[in-house]
């Protein structure tokens, strides 16, 4: 009987600390809090710079927008790329895809996960991480 307990105990726990993300949750805007992992690439230096200020912008519709008040020159062609973009999520594999139809949504991959009730983003291109916080 007290391995039962145990069990559930451990599903719930294990739930409540990698809880799966949702659409629904993800519609918004992102802001990033803080940088959990940078990258070990030191040309991706401008890219870094511009996340740290950066929102993400998940809209109902599909579209996708993001924003930062940083001028790195990387950072910036980024945004460019980013212009008119949309985005998809795959709930199964807590995946986000941000693109266009016709690119295959190839722009910006993003793994996102809550990982003791916060919100991270892990970058798939860059090995960047950061925990994200709901802007209001």
């Amino acid at each position: 009987m007290n391995v039962v307990k145990l069990f559930v105990f451990l599903v719930v726990f294990g739930t409540y600390c990698h809880g799966q993300v949702t659409q629904q949750e993800l519609i918004g805007q992102w802001k990033v809090n803080r940088v959990v992992q940078k990258s070990p690439n030191a040309e991706l230096r401008g890219v870094l710079e511009g996340f740290k200020s950066a929102t993400f912008h998940f809209m109902d519709n599909g579209d996708f927008k993001l924003s930062t008040a940083s001028k790195a020159p990387t950072f910036q062609m980024l945004l460019r790329m980013t212009e008119n973009a949309q985005w998809k999520f795959n709930a199964e594999g807590q995946h986000i895809k941000i693109g266009r139809e016709a690119d295959g949504y190839s722009i910006m991959g993003i793994a996102a996960s809550l990982n003791e009730g916060s919100m991270h983003f892990s970058m798939e291109e860059s090995e960047m991480v950061f925990e994200m916080k709901k802007a209001q």
